[in-house]
């Protein structure tokens, strides 16, 4: 059996996926019908069948959730971090959650899908996720942000 052996001095300040406090969350578990799998840390909807899921955007938009970051998610060689096809994915519908801003975004500012499935605060032809906020705050666009769901 494998030991570790080394630790880090501090935990990464942020990891796209990882829930971000300890507030209380609600995590459910939803099986993943997009062919090319859905990444860590992105909108998830309503797929065609009862507990299944695609990726939110491109006209999906009963939003269910964002993806929860898995370590035993198998992903594949081209998109590791990501849940497969017919896997089992975690995905929050209340709580708070890292995710990657489309745009530089303010903390407070309503969350929105955008129709490639990236997560904006521009309502613009976007689809609003119900009850979700920006609980912080970036400076340009691909910063990682908390999103507070519910």
């Amino acid at each position: 059996m494998a030991l570790q052996t080394d630790y880090r001095d501090i935990q990464p300040a942020a990891t796209l996926g990882a829930q971000a406090t300890m507030i209380a969350a609600t995590i459910v578990s939803r099986n993943v019908e997009t062919a090319a799998g859905i990444g860590f840390g992105r909108a998830v909807a309503q797929g065609a069948t009862d507990k299944g899921i695609v990726l939110a955007g491109t006209g999906a938009t009963k939003i269910v959730g964002i993806t929860l970051l898995d370590r035993s998610a198998t992903g594949s060689a081209a998109t590791p971090d990501a849940f497969r096809q017919r896997e089992s994915a975690r995905v929050m519908t209340k709580g708070d959650i890292w995710v990657t801003a489309a745009v530089a975004v303010a903390a407070g500012d309503a969350v929105y899908v955008t129709g490639a499935g990236a997560l904006t605060n521009v309502d613009t032809s976007n689809t609003a996720i119900p009850g979700a906020r920006w609980d912080t705050s970036t400076t340009a666009a691909g910063q990682l942000a908390v999103v507070r769901l519910g």
